[in-house]
């Protein structure tokens, strides 16, 4: 008889049943590995990719990666299926992912979210003094308030993604 085991809404795996339960594991087990081989011919380029990719390498299910780091399935569900903007993820939860899959900490996370950990208040004001700007100058060039510049100093507000491109010189990723 053939069935299909959803691991996550779009990606339906089919498998034989076996009558016995390590039977099926180990079929289950072939095909999440199949589908991590054909992710691993490609590049990695979303977040999403980066998780759905370090959970089948580990040999996880999305419902055992989620209990293992006390994460709710579904959201589990739509930061691999894109279906969350990759800075509304939780960075946070993001390296606990990579780390409960083996993988270094920063592994699942683009270079955006990577600087938003690393003290961006820090990078942020030592770009604005070595371009020789005071907060009212910067704030002026990127169109938002000084006390704007002041709370991504400070951290207490996060900067934007534009914030980011400035400061390192990167390209829309």
């Amino acid at each position: 008889m053939n069935l299909h085991i959803s691991d996550a809404e779009e990606n339906i795996i089919p498998y034989e049943i076996y009558p016995d339960e390590v039977g099926q594991k180990k079929i289950l087990k072939a095909k999440r590995l199949t589908t991590a081989m054909k992710l691993c011919t490609s590049e990695l380029e979303t977040v999403s990719d980066k998780l759905q990719y370090a959970r089948l390498t580990a040999g996880l299910l999305q419902r055992e990666l989620a209990e293992k780091i006390g994460m709710d399935r579904t959201t589990l569900i739509s930061y691999e299926n894109g279906q969350i903007i990759e800075e509304h993820m939780d960075v946070r939860r993001l390296m606990e992912i990579a780390l409960a899959c083996g993988r270094n900490k920063y592994f699942c996370c683009n270079p955006y979210q990577i600087f938003l950990i690393e003290e961006p208040g820090a990078k942020i004001k030592a770009y604005r003094k070595a371009h020789g700007l005071t907060q009212k100058k910067l704030a002026k060039i990127l169109d938002v308030w000084e006390t704007t510049v002041k709370r991504w100093e400070w951290q207490k507000n996060k900067p934007p993604v534009y914030v980011w491109e400035l400061i390192s010189g990167a390209e829309v990723y």
